[in-house]
């Protein structure tokens, strides 16, 4: 007889309102570190188990409460799950650079999604400031490209509060704007400035070079 708590009947929706975790960053997860990976309808629907629901508790209390970024919480959970046999390392191995793109304009930010996945990097795409906060936080992506203009928190804002925490301090941040606020963002934190309208050349020549200074930084 199967074990109830292994057998997937939550759907994508219940889970993220019963952790606290986005959907879109349930199905990231799922992508990038293949650790909590639902079963699947025959229509192709989501549907976690009672096993996986506390695996993504676990992972949200160490990203929350000990400031750690995702995917390091993914190997610490790999290596908890690795000592019952249930995983291997293989299962966190992520595969792209994944850059979050903070902009109020969707267009823009299909745009900018486009180039960067030319480049052959990963995007994932917020609307607001606040979400971008969320979103690294949650993701700890490789770099992150910041409109000024956004909804709910400047991206001003959103770049000093992001260089104030200890968890999403050492991300590079690249802000990309209209207005000509090269000095304000540097002062802010971050780590480099582009005035739009998007110049794809010039973009992904910037994004390789703070990921560039970035492995360089670390070693």
């Amino acid at each position: 007889m199967q074990d109830d708590s292994t057998v997937g009947v939550f759907s994508i929706n219940a889970v993220a309102e019963a952790t606290g975790v986005p959907p879109s960053t349930l199905r990231y997860w799922e992508k990038a570190y293949g650790l909590i990976v639902p079963l699947r309808t025959e229509g192709g629907h989501r549907l976690y188990s009672q096993d996986d629901i506390e695996r993504i508790r676990w992972l949200k209390r160490k990203i929350d409460e000990d400031g750690i970024q995702a995917g390091a919480a993914h190997k610490l959970l790999a290596s908890e799950l690795q000592k019952l046999g249930i995983v291997t390392d293989k299962a966190v191995a992520r595969g792209a650079v994944l850059i979050l793109v903070a902009e109020k304009d969707p267009i823009t930010a299909e745009l900018e999604e486009y180039f960067l996945n030319k480049a052959g990097y990963d995007v994932h795409i917020v609307l607001d400031g606040r979400k971008a906060i969320e979103t690294a936080e949650t993701l700890g992506p490789d770099l992150i490209i910041l409109d000024v203009i956004l909804p709910g928190l400047s991206g001003i804002k959103v770049c000093k509060a992001l260089k104030d925490n200890p968890a999403t301090a050492g991300i590079p941040i690249l802000v990309f704007s209209v207005l000509d606020v090269r000095d304000r963002a540097l002062d802010a934190g971050a780590d480099a400035f582009l005035l739009k309208p998007i110049d794809q050349p010039k973009l992904i020549e910037a994004v390789k070079a703070l990921l560039t200074e970035k492995a360089v930084r670390s070693g």
